[in-house]
């Protein structure tokens, strides 16, 4: 009587083959999930900016605006705090580049920035203004509206 270990080469296959189908079943949906949670990051980080340039007006008593340059995006006020030559804004936080962070594209509705006022109302880009955020097919709308409120 002959002794076997181990497994043959048909069975060895057939758990190849088998792992094969499932990764490519799998695969699409997990590059779905992917795309899909990157948009929601890059919302999420939008929305951040918004706050803050918001917060950033009523506590300095200054105009804020967010300006989206391309992908980036980052905060502004005027007037600056302290004088620089060839400068009359500052920068307040970073500058997020949604592209490098997330994979995403921004696109815009006419304005390429968004306003507040000191009191912390949106102002400069009439009733409301929307911000695209896509990748892969997916896309995700942030709309800002007169008074500086974000829906989604």
């Amino acid at each position: 009587m002959r002794r076997r270990d181990g497994f043959t080469l048909v069975e060895t296959l057939i758990v190849v083959v088998l792992l094969g189908l499932i990764v490519l079943i799998g695969f699409p949906k997990m590059r779905t999930a992917m795309a899909q949670s990157d948009l929601r990051s890059a919302r999420t980080t939008m929305i951040n900016m918004v706050a803050k340039a918001r917060a950033a007006s009523v506590q300095s008593n200054r105009v804020t605006w967010i300006k989206i340059n391309g992908n980036s995006i980052y905060v502004g006020a005027t007037p600056r705090l302290v004088s620089l030559a060839g400068s009359t804004a500052d920068t307040v936080g970073v500058i997020e580049d949604l592209a490098e962070h997330y994979h995403v594209a921004v696109t815009t509705a006419g304005t390429d920035s968004i306003q507040f006022d000191p009191r912390g109302f949106g102002a400069g880009f009439g009733t409301s203004s929307s911000i695209v955020v896509s990748r892969g097919g997916h896309s995700s709308t942030i709309t800002i509206d007169g008074l500086g409120r974000v829906s989604k």
